[in-house]
């Protein structure tokens, strides 16, 4: 019997989590470990992990010692499923993803009769908006590695549709995969780590998205989220991490520093519109170092937890709060 290891990444979202731990425990395709990694959650929701865990022998959970992102979680889950169990796949999710019982045995299924597979994507349903999250599923084209979603209506979906990345909410690594690639990169600290990963195995093995298998998923709240100040943070992580793809995956250095170039001069637009717009009144200055952080530290390959989350929510929310619209 192959040994499949779920892992999953959380902090402070037992509310999500043990959803999640639901709709796995309830496989009909039984996984063999469930690795639950916990980015140094508050004592509370350690606790409420550590009961909840304590019940099931399927259960372990990784205590980090600190908050490393959805990529050093990640990193840390595949490299404990792999020395630990000896993973055979490796079922990677959010912790805010709810698998529906046949979703693993479809992708099993399905691997059988595809040639060279590295990773399985079950389809992504939000379960907010009630519809298809296929912004998710993505091809990767031209310098900027830009990305494009496979279809945009459900019936344009074939059974199988191979892809360029995914998100990781459900896809299923093969062992050989894996031990040709290696693991998930922590030091992208969240945003884009999923990204990378998937797309470093779809440019050695077939990646592909199965129709019939599905994980239901939390939509994104309804708004702009980099409009607001104690947010931007995640605004700087996406933009520093862009860099790193292009920097790991655009060989050519002609190509390299024309993609550098360009996504550059996309930034410096945004800094024109810091410093003069209205709206963003009393906080000119702070938009422009954050963008200006993330393209240095994106040209410098700067890497890890550059900007800490809290820190920045800390002091950003002493200037004051959210912007004028």
């Amino acid at each position: 019997m192959e040994k499949i290891v779920a892992i999953t990444v959380t902090y402070n979202r037992t509310g999500t989590l043990f959803r999640c731990l639901v709709s796995l425990l309830e496989q009909s395709e039984p996984v063999y470990k469930i690795l639950v990694i916990d980015n140094n959650s508050g004592l509370r929701e350690k606790e409420n992990l550590r009961q909840y865990a304590d019940k099931y022998d399927c259960i372990d959970v990784l205590w980090l010692s600190e908050n490393t992102g959805g990529a050093g979680g990640f990193e840390a889950g595949m490299k404990a499923a792999r020395e630990r169990y000896d993973a055979d796949w490796y079922w990677i999710m959010d912790d805010d993803a709810y698998p529906r019982p046949d979703c693993l045995a479809q992708l099993l299924d399905f691997q059988q009769q595809l040639p060279n597979v590295g990773g399985m994507c079950p389809l992504i349903y939000g379960i907010d908006l009630r519809e298809y999250q296929f912004y998710h599923h993505k091809r990767l084209e031209g310098w900027m590695l830009s990305e494009r979603q496979i279809v945009h209506k459900y019936e344009e979906l074939g059974d199988v549709v191979q892809v360029d990345a995914n998100a990781f909410v459900g896809p299923l690594f093969s062992r050989k995969a894996v031990e040709t690639v290696g693991i998930a990169d922590g030091s992208l600290f969240i945003y884009g780590d999923d990204t990378e990963y998937t797309y470093r195995v779809s440019r050695k093995f077939g990646m592909y998205v199965v129709k019939s298998a599905i994980i239901e998923h939390q939509d994104p709240p309804l708004s702009n989220n980099y409009m607001s100040p104690d947010v931007w943070w995640k605004e700087y992580y996406s933009i520093r991490n862009k860099y790193f793809l292009i920097r790991e995956f655009k060989n050519n250095v002609i190509i390299r520093t024309m993609a550098y170039t360009i996504i550059t001069l996309k930034i410096l637009k945004l800094m024109i519109a810091a410093a003069i717009k209205p709206k963003y009144k009393g906080y000119h200055k702070v938009r422009l170092k954050i963008l200006k952080m993330a393209v240095m530290d994106g040209l410098k390959n700067h890497r890890g937890k550059t900007l800490d989350p809290v820190r920045y929510r800390e002091w950003i929310s002493k200037k004051g709060g959210v912007l004028k619209t």
